[in-house]
């Protein structure tokens, strides 16, 4: 596809990938919608949008939220008609800690913005993509849905919904192609958006967090090094450009996930792979 004039909704925009995402876009001559739940946040990154010379719009939202959804997607009609391009991107933070330690309601969390937040935002614009026959949905999962790495036992329940996140975009691959509306799935790698393990900002459960080395220990050395923000929002633009299914910044993903489904999908075989 190409992006010039398209109207693209990015939730969860206001920093980090999704902030790059918005600024290249907009670049390209999409107009984007910054939807965020830290409305002044949104606002400062559209308006350095702006400056620039591209076209941008915030929006506060909360995507747990029917009604905050509902007022999103009135604010967007009513500036620009419709959305060409919905980019899930907002994300509960990881909560770091044992799993034993884990609150419920840090599961409840996960699931409420990062699989219902994302099928809330779904149902919001698909009806007119499906009117029309044509429309883009891409849904920001993980490198660790992919390629399960042994930080997975620090976040549990966030790296289950990513494992969420890919089957939903599997179905809707399924489901939608015939409609003319197209899928893919985003799975960064490691990304430096804060100085948190993985690029994540991390709460914690009541449990000490686990330094960047315990966070990283067992990782196999190709997929330790972080990448930036703007090489992840880079590497998500070209793949839909190309409108492949599967997007990954984790350099080099596609030789790894052959090793690891030769390993059976045993997810304990890619931390004995790192000869740790």
């Amino acid at each position: 596809m190409e992006f010039a004039h398209k109207i693209v909704l990015i939730t969860g925009a206001a920093t980090g990938i999704g902030r790059a995402t918005a600024r290249e876009l907009a670049r390209l001559g999409s107009r984007v919608v910054i939807a965020d739940l830290n409305g002044a946040k949104a606002e400062e990154a559209a308006s350095s949008i702006q400056a620039q010379g591209g076209e941008a719009m915030s929006v506060r939202c909360d995507v747990q939220r029917d009604d905050a959804v509902a007022a999103l997607m009135s604010a967007v009609s009513a500036k620009y008609g419709r959305v060409d391009v919905l980019i899930n991107n907002a994300s509960m933070p990881p909560v770091a800690g044992l799993i034993e330690d884990i609150p419920f309601e840090a599961w409840e969390s996960a699931l409420q913005v990062n699989v219902l937040g994302y099928v809330r935002m779904i149902r919001a614009v698909l009806p007119a993509m499906l009117e029309r026959g044509s429309g883009y949905l891409v849904n920001t999962a993980s490198s660790l849905a992919i390629l399960p790495d042994p930080p997975t036992r620090f976040q549990i329940p966030y790296t289950t919904t990513k494992g969420a996140q890919l089957a939903m975009s599997y179905g809707l691959a399924h489901a939608l192609h015939p409609r003319g509306v197209r899928v893919s799935v985003f799975c960064p790698g490691i990304t430096a958006t804060s100085d948190r393990p993985g690029g994540q900002s991390v709460t914690t459960s009541g449990t000490a967090m686990p330094s960047i080395a315990e966070f990283l220990h067992g990782v196999d050395p190709r997929r330790r090094t972080p990448a930036t923000a703007e090489f992840a929002a880079s590497v998500l633009i070209d793949g839909m450009r190309q409108e492949k299914f599967l997007i990954s910044s984790q350099v080099g993903y596609e030789e790894q996930i052959v090793e690891f489904a030769q390993a059976g999908l045993d997810p304990l075989a890619l931390m004995a792979s790192s000869g740790t």
